[in-house]
């Protein structure tokens, strides 16, 4: 079996979701440290400017070793309709925006206390759009201690998998050994994004992956 981790994200692109959907299964990584100005409570949205970052505000001052499953969003500004109001105007042009405006508002209207439920919603919402059938766990299911790569090998054991998909980027980091002494093989994803058509004249690489479903809609797995 053919396992790939990934930390939670607020609406991820499409690496994220290529990895996904080419493991057998998927752990998301929830109980390691949150990081800031990262790509976990934020994404970036095709605009006809070029893009704009969503981000989700939180509640970090203080709280500088919280683990990505503790962090709180903050409510306090009103951030969810003004998100939702972004996507509304950037993809109402858009091919299926309509087809899916119903489901993004709904997604918007519940209250979220904590990031994670925010990204997992979101996480959810493309996963079934992109149809990926992938099973997915919770790294905090396993309780596992260690750290760096010791932490992702001791994931991919403890889920049965015999080998492990990792992103290219990666290599600069990731200790093959560890996961060989293991019994793992380490397999490095090979994405190469593909222009598909935007909303907007132009293309910009490395969007949300909401934006290839908002434009290209059932048939986003092409790209994936």
């Amino acid at each position: 079996m053919k396992a790939a981790i990934h930390q939670l994200q607020y609406w991820p692109g499409l690496r994220f979701f290529a990895k996904m959907r080419a493991a057998d299964m998927f752990i998301y990584l929830d109980d390691v440290q949150y990081e800031k100005r990262e790509f976990q409570n934020r994404n970036r949205i095709r605009t006809p400017r070029g893009w704009q970052y969503l981000t989700a505000p939180v509640i970090s001052k203080g709280r500088f070793s919280q683990k990505i499953n503790e962090v709180e969003l903050d409510n306090a500004a009103g951030w969810q309709q003004d998100h939702l109001q972004a996507i509304k105007l950037n993809y109402a042009r858009a091919p299926y925006y309509k087809d899916y405006a119903p489901a993004i508002e709904e997604l918007y209207s519940r209250g979220y206390r904590l990031l994670a439920d925010l990204s997992i919603a979101t996480m959810d919402f493309l996963k079934e759009g992109f149809g990926i059938k992938t099973p997915v766990k919770f790294s905090s299911e396993y309780h596992v201690d260690e750290t760096s790569s010791a932490r992702l090998a001791r994931l991919c054991a403890a889920a049965g998998a015999g080998e492990y998909l990792s992103g290219a980027g990666a290599k600069a980091y990731l200790d093959p050994n560890v996961f060989s002494f293991a019994g793992i093989k380490v397999q490095w994803q090979e994405f190469k994004p593909r222009p598909y058509p935007q909303a907007f004249p132009g293309f910009e690489p490395d969007m949300s992956a909401l934006d290839l479903l908002m434009n290209c809609g059932p048939r986003s797995a092409e790209w994936l």
